[in-house]
């Protein structure tokens, strides 16, 4: 829980003052003088805008506006990670991380009476390599998972990091299959040939497993 929270305070905090410095620094709302010109980022005069426009929003509305807003969300259009980025995540250090996580999946797997389809469902992958890393165990102990349909779905707003995501994940041996319209716009197949489905939203992960 820690490493998780460590984890989130990162990008929050950078995407936050990178996006509106005034509002950061208590000069905007709390005084209600319009910003200097050169202060106005295009996220702040697109808040301004919506605020002046639809009246109050909630912090969930703001904080989804900063990171996934299709034209200028801190999420979208970047790989925010390693060295060149703003914040690391454990994955990304080791592959113990990932590795653990495989076998207590499996292990839960297991101890639940080994359903027929076992789900792996990934919220925010960032570059895809937990799930490289929980996908290695699965390989490594396909015998255990043998009668077992296993499927991927990846819930990421990215379109950056999904592509990241996909050449990880995939290499892009098949031809991924890209649907901007359907709940998953985006298919393919691992390297090890288990189906992986990429989706915006975690309501459309299909239900029933």
């Amino acid at each position: 829980m820690r490493v998780l929270a460590r984890v989130g305070v990162g990008p929050l905090c950078s995407a936050a003052r990178a996006v509106i410095p005034c509002f950061w620094r208590g000069k905007y709302f709390s005084s209600g003088r319009e910003p200097a010109e050169n202060q106005v980022t295009p996220m702040l005069r697109h808040l301004v805008y919506k605020i002046k426009a639809t009246g109050p929003i909630t912090v969930a509305e703001y904080m989804k506006e900063v990171l996934t807003n299709p034209a200028k969300g801190y999420y979208v259009y970047r790989d925010m990670l390693g060295e060149k980025g703003d914040f690391i995540t454990s994955p990304e250090i080791s592959q113990i991380f990932g590795e653990l996580l495989g076998i207590w999946f499996i292990s839960e797997w297991m101890a639940t009476g080994k359903n027929a389809a076992f789900q792996l469902v990934e919220l925010g992958p960032g570059r895809g390599t937990l799930s490289g890393d929980i996908l290695r165990v699965f390989s490594q102990l396909g015998s255990v998972l043998k009668n077992c349909d296993i499927s991927i779905h990846l819930v990421e707003v990215s379109e950056k990091l999904s592509e990241i995501q996909a050449l990880t994940l995939t290499e892009e041996k098949v031809p991924l299959e890209r649907n901007p319209g359907s709940p998953a716009y985006m298919k393919g197949v691992t390297k090890s040939g288990i189906p992986i489905s990429w989706y915006r939203d975690l309501q459309d992960v299909p239900k029933g497993n």
